[in-house]
């Protein structure tokens, strides 16, 4: 019988996603700090975007023809031996391109794996009529690691002695708790056939049973093409604060914390709803990103940047929470591995142009770079929106 919550599969995203958070932290204030560019920020970003879609093309496969839950474990195993291994040999006061390169390799190879299964495990756990409250919660409680670890990164940064390989310690360590977590898993495998997909045969039948679902298509298109830009919104933040805000470390990780609030807040507004997701949600919590990052890049004042960050935060939690549980809703089980692994890749398929073109972007219209993600994302969803409506009813 599925139950209505999960302790492991709550537990375990959050204490990963607080190591991760400030690695994340450290990785972009180190790199900027050093460099006053964000042009190897965005190349490593844009080389882990790369690593992402070539794990997505073969994540498919596996999470719908094996055991989940080794797939997880195995997951977060590749991820805390990066943290330690690089830890150990990475020149802290002045990481090399390449370390860093094979560093987020490690890690997103192992995200890539990851949140597939993840996402396809819920529902063979959970009652239908909890995942949107489950999924909220656990958006939730991310977003609340992601509060936490800016406050806490920048308190670090006042320690002499921490440097970059701390933070890969602590990242790595957290891979181990939640390794543990997992491994207390209640979960048995329920493969519907005996019968094992090669890679060509398993993105073809995902891609067919897609494409027979326009609002999975929309949800897919949508998702990538916001959460790029949500990307390139991270990318832009410690230019901006280096450049016009005195390179306060505190200053930068507030704008994060706001990021992580405004989730919070979405998420807690959908724990609450009883109101089915629908297109029209959607669009307009996306449009009220966009107006959010336009007025951001026109006025530069800082409490102006930190209320964007706020309502930012706060859309997209609102507009992943609801396209996810559609998806979850939509999906039979057998196609959720590879209907997930299309997901990531519409998700980090065009992540590495969009970090790559921002990182050099950023240098030329600086704080007005937020004006142009918010232009670009209207203009995107006008377009979606007049192309998906004759298809689809809201």
């Amino acid at each position: 019988m599925k139950s209505r919550f999960n302790w492991p599969l709550f537990l375990s995203p959050f204490i990963s996603r607080v190591g991760d958070s400030l690695y994340l932290f450290a990785l972009n204030w180190f790199v900027v700090k050093a460099t006053g560019s964000t042009v190897i920020l965005g190349i490593v970003e844009g080389f882990g975007g790369l690593v992402l879609v070539v794990g997505d093309l073969l994540c498919g496969v596996l999470v719908d023809n094996f055991n989940r839950k080794h797939i997880l474990l195995a997951s977060e195993l590749v991820c805390l031996l990066s943290c330690f291994g690089f830890a150990l040999i990475i020149d802290p006061e002045n990481p090399a391109t390449w370390q860093l390169l094979l560093l987020t390799a490690g890690l997103d190879t192992g995200i890539a794996f990851s949140f597939p299964a993840a996402k396809a495990i819920v529902p063979e756990l959970l009652a239908p009529s909890a995942l949107q409250r489950f999924n909220a919660l656990s958006n939730t409680t991310l977003n609340l690691a992601d509060i936490v670890t800016p406050l806490l990164g920048g308190l670090l940064l006042t320690i002499n002695w921490i440097d970059f390989r701390t933070f890969l310690l602590l990242n790595g360590s957290s891979f181990l708790l939640s390794f543990g977590l997992l491994v207390s898993l209640k979960y048995q495998s329920k493969r519907v056939s005996d019968h094992r997909l090669s890679l060509l045969e398993s993105l073809r039948s995902g891609f067919h049973y897609v494409f027979q679902h326009p609002v999975l298509v929309e949800n897919v298109i949508l998702s990538g093409f916001a959460n790029v830009l949500f990307a390139a919104v991270r990318l832009v933040l410690p230019f901006v604060v280096t450049h016009f805000y005195g390179g306060d470390a505190q200053l930068y990780s507030y704008l994060l914390t706001g990021l992580a609030l405004g989730g919070i807040l979405g998420g807690l507004r959908l724990t609450v709803s009883h109101r089915p997701a629908s297109r029209t949600a959607n669009y307009q919590d996306l449009l009220v990103a966009a107006g959010a990052a336009i007025i951001a890049g026109i006025w530069q004042v800082y409490p102006v940047l930190l209320v964007f960050a706020v309502v930012y935060g706060y859309a997209m939690a609102s507009f992943n929470i609801r396209a996810f549980t559609l998806t979850q809703d939509l999906t039979e089980n057998q196609y959720l591995g590879r209907i997930f692994g299309i997901w990531f890749i519409a998700l980090d398929g065009f992540q590495p142009i969009g970090s790559f073109g921002f990182g050099f972007l950023t240098d030329i219209t600086q704080n007005a770079t937020l004006t142009v993600i918010g232009l670009t994302l209207v203009a995107g969803l006008f377009g979606f929106h007049r192309f998906f409506s004759g298809s689809i009813k809201s």
